[in-house]
């Protein structure tokens, strides 16, 4: 057993501090994960041949820096003629070498593969950002064999501070330029629409001004039901933006949503893997981002991040969030907030 402290003045280098100790005193607040902004930090985007690009970007390990300030391809290694696997990008902090890169990590040939699991222990710690799916008999990797880990907490997730969490003010601006584009894309839409309906009709009724001297009463009952005709398809056309709108609206509804928990240190199964439900009122199925809200007390807030280590995984779906801990279960409660759930 030994007692440690710090930071104090150093006479005659008396009070001389390892670079491992200011990494721990930083971890104890600034929690792992990539920085959120801009969005692209770190992402994997695929080069349509069997390479990704990792762009720039920054991230935090166990109080440690690690920052990219430029592309960097990845290579991904042939595939197989017959089995599938699933390789997985990650940042990977080496003790013996100090130093965190990002490292393609080979996952097992297989009809239905798994990615490889995230090494996490006193030699290594790793950050997965992304899984790389990789098809019998691929040449070439596409967008849509990527899956995005950086926003999952239990690959990845993003840098939180004690005090200072994260402002997701640009993800909301850009969502909402989105959608203000889309709805006035439908406007517009809808208004011209309108405007071909209203000059179709003028022409029409211009020339059945000199259909009607004949009195042609076929004419004009063929006349009329194509008018018909083309105002049920404006209205189909006028529906179907009005449907695209209401779904925008319940998106961004959906976005703005802010719940909040609590994870109780009792109340849990006797035998592991312990699991408790907690009603959460107003909740869904939506996979909702659930982050740990620290207290503003230092103290405080290193019990409730070594709470929150402890927990496994969370599953939601309507109004109950059920925590999983795999090995042992939190000795302080721990709120939290359900950001889009």
């Amino acid at each position: 057993m030994a007692e440690y402290s710090g930071f104090f003045p150093s006479y005659n280098g008396d009070r001389r501090y390892f670079t491992s100790f200011f990494a721990e005193y930083f971890s104890d607040f600034i929690s792992n994960g990539i920085y959120p902004n801009p969005s692209t930090q770190c992402q994997v985007l695929a080069n349509n041949d069997m390479t990704v690009t990792l762009k720039p970007g920054n991230a935090y390990i166990n109080g440690y820096r690690y920052k990219n300030d430029s592309d960097k391809s990845l290579t991904i290694e042939t595939a197989d003629g017959v089995l599938k696997r699933i390789d997985r990008i990650v940042l990977r902090y080496t003790v013996l070498d100090r130093e965190i890169k990002s490292y393609v990590k080979k996952g097992a040939f297989a009809s239905t593969p798994v990615a490889p699991s995230l090494q996490r222990d006193a030699d290594m710690w790793e950050l997965g950002v992304a899984d790389i799916y990789v098809s019998n008999g691929a040449v070439s990797i596409s967008q849509a064999n990527i899956t995005d880990l950086r926003l999952n907490n239990n690959y990845c997730g993003i840098v939180h501070g004690v005090i200072d969490q994260v402002d997701t003010t640009t993800i909301f601006n850009q969502f909402q330029a989105w959608y203000l584009e889309r709805t006035n894309q439908a406007t517009t839409d809808i208004a011209t629409m309108l405007s071909a309906f209203q000059s179709s009709f003028n022409a029409w009724f211009a020339n059945i001004q000199d259909i009607l001297d004949e009195n042609t009463a076929g004419n004009l009952l063929n006349l009329i039901n194509d008018l018909i005709a083309r105002m049920t398809a404006a209205e189909t056309a006028i529906e179907n933006h009005t449907a695209d709108i209401a779904a925008l609206d319940a998106r961004l509804d959906l976005k703005e949503r802010l719940l909040t928990s609590t994870i109780p240190t009792n109340g849990w199964s006797g035998t592991t893997p312990y699991t408790i439900a907690i009603t959460v009122p107003g909740l869904t199925d939506s996979r909702p981002d659930i982050n740990p809200i620290l207290s503003a007390t230092l103290a405080t807030a290193r019990l409730e991040k070594e709470a929150w280590n402890t927990i496994g995984y969370i599953d939601c779906t309507a109004n109950t969030m059920t925590v999983t801990c795999l090995e042992e279960i939190p000795t302080t409660a721990i709120n939290v907030e359900l950001v889009g759930g």
